[in-house]
């Protein structure tokens, strides 16, 4: 069963997610009311629609993310990259600012980086804004498009920002419109190239916690991957316990004032 969502997936649970990996497989098959592994097996096997893989795709990728998650790194987006992207461009006559946010899950990572442009750029309004957020698992994708959020996803947003752009109705917080318009949500597979091909010359790709999903040869078909489709000059930003080392040497590690981030050079 890991070597079919492998395969299929392109996702590797290691030998220490088992229970995990067996968790959520056996709660996919209580709604399809499988007694055995095997029955649900070749349920998958016969799935010629892929609709049935998707369901497992959702329930074994769904995990929990909040606003301003990893302030130290969003501070040296805000402090130190953002700065340089505003002054290059500014020299070379473009205005327009592409970010990826790969593996954008329920949505709060792209808002969050929409928030802080909106923040720190003081005339936004002359500026081309393109946020486009990937996830595989259909399900967080929806969610992320309603933007209705419970007060655990705020717990890390300054009051400042939670003030500003959330409006409570009762127990939930709704995202501001204006920040939903900076963003575009679309379902997509890392592995697969064909269904990120439209994503091209990006100035940052947030890629967080991700990686350790993927087997070392996936993911370095994946860095490569954003390497080809990232403009010169770009960021990429990784989770703080993934790294590039031992997989590949086509970024250049920076040491920022706040957090580490790649870069295209």
């Amino acid at each position: 069963m890991r070597d079919l969502v492998r395969e299929k997936g392109g996702i590797y649970f290691q030998a220490s997610k088992q229970q995990y990996f067996t968790r959520r497989l056996r709660r996919r098959m209580k709604v399809l009311g499988c007694r055995e592994l095997r029955e649900y097996y070749d349920i998958l096997l016969a799935d010629t629609s892929h609709q049935e893989f998707s369901e497992l795709l959702n329930i074994l990728t769904t995990t929990e993310t909040y606003f301003f998650r990893n302030a130290q790194q969003l501070q040296s987006f805000e402090k130190d990259v953002l700065p340089a992207l505003l002054q290059r461009k500014h020299e070379s006559g473009v205005s327009h600012i592409h970010i990826w946010s790969a593996g954008c899950s329920s949505g709060e990572e792209p808002y969050t980086l929409a928030m802080l442009l909106l923040e720190n750029i003081p005339d936004i309004t002359k500026w081309r804004i393109s946020i486009v957020a990937t996830d595989m698992n259909t399900e967080v994708l929806e969610k992320a498009k309603e933007g209705l959020y419970p007060i655990r996803s705020l717990r890390d947003t300054p009051r400042r920002y939670a003030i500003k752009y959330f409006t409570q109705e009762g127990e939930w917080y709704r995202i501001d419109e204006q920040v939903k318009r900076m963003v575009t949500f679309r379902p997509s597979n890392l592995v697969v190239p064909e269904e990120t091909a439209l994503i091209q010359n990006v100035d940052c790709i947030f890629c967080r916690n991700v990686l350790i999903y993927f087997d070392v040869e996936t993911c370095r078909n994946v860095v490569q991957m954003f390497y080809e489709r990232m403009a010169p000059k770009g960021y990429l930003f990784l989770g703080h316990s993934e790294s590039l080392f031992r997989i590949t040497a086509i970024f250049k590690l920076l040491k920022l004032q706040h957090s580490l981030v790649y870069y295209k050079e």
